[in-house]
């Protein structure tokens, strides 16, 4: 059994109304804080905890653990405007699959599966069969309901749902609401990546020290703390270049550096540390004491796995990466109504996240490195319409080993219609 799995049953078997905390956790399973952190967040996606800012984490009672890529009736009621008419007591109940019922009652009887939903207008005897087969009713239309209908309801306290919207809106909702779910899962965190038994100094560490750490490590930069277990600082061979060995750290360390905690996402914390100039950031736990560290290695690491494993589709990010071809020496897509501004033209943003996606590609294939954007500068000189199929001619000008420029040059039948010049980092 893994240690993940070992700390969700043993708050599964705690009494409820128990305190938990993740130090508490991390020392009494032996465990490093992260992985009590990721634990209780789980236990919390599950039903199991309850997270509040003033009387901390608390063991709840609940009638059945909810899953992350799922949502409660509740919540698709406000997803789809909806009244609530009936079942009250069963809002907080999670459901794994919707059907549409768009056929006879015969039929609809194999879509229905235990503690699901049905999408229904006007026909009660779908919306009774619905109810006897433990599935939710949302009823289209704003139309009016049985009082049968409700009265089962409220008696096995399934909930029955009414919106004026029709159908295939609500349904569209509903879609649209479970792909962010996934999504929401699928954003890798601090807490996923950094290293928790990253070596540490002292303030009151000698040059000598750290000299000796770096020769036991084969690492370069180091987090500092003080007695208490809080962060410093951080130091480098930079700052302990040409200094005595006698030197103390807290003479030569660069003071109050920005800090990560586990439920920042990596790609905001990337973004705090290409700004800053750092390779590495301390990571510290909710009381501020030290945790571990983060490097930009890590991250990148990070979002090339998440890249490569990733089973589901559908981000911006995604749906662009999609339209994209490679032929020979350069790169085509058609531009499609999604990447439109108001005014009939191809979108800035848009125009960003294509030649962004190219970059990473350009550099693949090339030096088979991962980047992170530095800069980017974007010329328009055309318009473009829906179904042009433009072409875009990459060409590296200049490239180092930490860092690269690319010229692109976008084409519309053999007319340049926009410019852009692209700074990267590599690792």
């Amino acid at each position: 059994m893994s240690k993940h799995q070992e700390l969700l049953d043993y708050i599964d078997d705690l009494e409820v109304g128990k305190k938990v905390s993740v130090r508490g956790l991390a020392n009494r399973l032996k465990v490093s804080d992260g992985t009590a952190y990721r634990a209780i967040k789980e236990a919390q996606s599950r039903g199991l905890v309850s997270i509040n800012d003033r009387s901390g984490t608390t063991r709840i009672a609940t009638t059945e653990q909810r899953v992350i890529e799922t949502l409660t009736f509740g919540e698709i009621a406000k997803v789809a405007s909806a009244e609530v008419l009936a079942g009250e007591k069963g809002l907080s109940q999670s459901f794994s699959n919707f059907a549409i019922a768009a056929m006879t009652k015969e039929n609809i009887r194999k879509y229905l599966s235990h503690d699901g939903l049905v999408i229904v207008g006007d026909r009660t005897n779908i919306q009774l069969l619905a109810l006897h087969e433990r599935n939710a009713v949302l009823i289209t239309g704003g139309v009016d309901v049985e009082e049968a209908v409700l009265d089962y309801a409220n008696a096995h306290d399934i909930p029955v749902l009414r919106t004026d919207y029709d159908t295939f809106t609500v349904a569209s909702r509903i879609n649209r609401a479970l792909s962010n779910e996934l999504i929401k899962k699928e954003i890798t965190t601090v807490a996923d990546v950094y290293q928790s038994h990253a070596p540490t100094l002292f303030e009151i560490s000698t040059v000598k020290d750290y000299l000796d750490l770096v020769k036991k490590t084969n690492e370069s930069r180091f987090a500092v703390i003080n007695q208490h277990k809080l962060v410093v600082g951080v130091v480098s061979m930079r700052d302990v270049t040409g200094k005595k060995n006698s030197t103390t750290i807290d003479k030569v360390m660069t003071r109050n550096p920005k800090l990560a905690k586990f439920e920042m996402t990596v790609a905001s914390t990337s973004q705090k540390m290409i700004f800053d100039g750092y390779d590495i950031m301390p990571v510290v736990n909710s009381d501020s004491t030290y945790a571990g560290i983060i490097s930009k290695s890590d991250m990148l690491r990070s979002m090339q796995e998440s890249a490569e494993q990733s089973q589901f589709s559908h981000t911006l990010t995604d749906n662009v990466a999609r339209t994209i071809r490679e032929v020979q020496s350069y790169y085509t897509f058609t531009v499609e109504p999604f990447m439109m501004n108001n005014v009939g033209n191809i979108a800035n943003g848009m125009m960003t996240e294509i030649i962004s996606n190219i970059s990473g590609l350009v550099m693949t294939k090339t030096k088979n490195k991962n980047i992170i954007i530095e800069s980017m500068t974007i010329y328009f000189m055309g318009a473009v319409a829906i179904d042009d199929e433009l072409e875009v001619y990459p060409k590296i000008i200049s490239e180092t080993r930490l860092g690269a420029t690319i010229d692109f040059e976008v084409y519309l039948d053999y007319q340049i219609i926009s410019k852009v010049l692209v700074t990267v980092q590599i690792n």
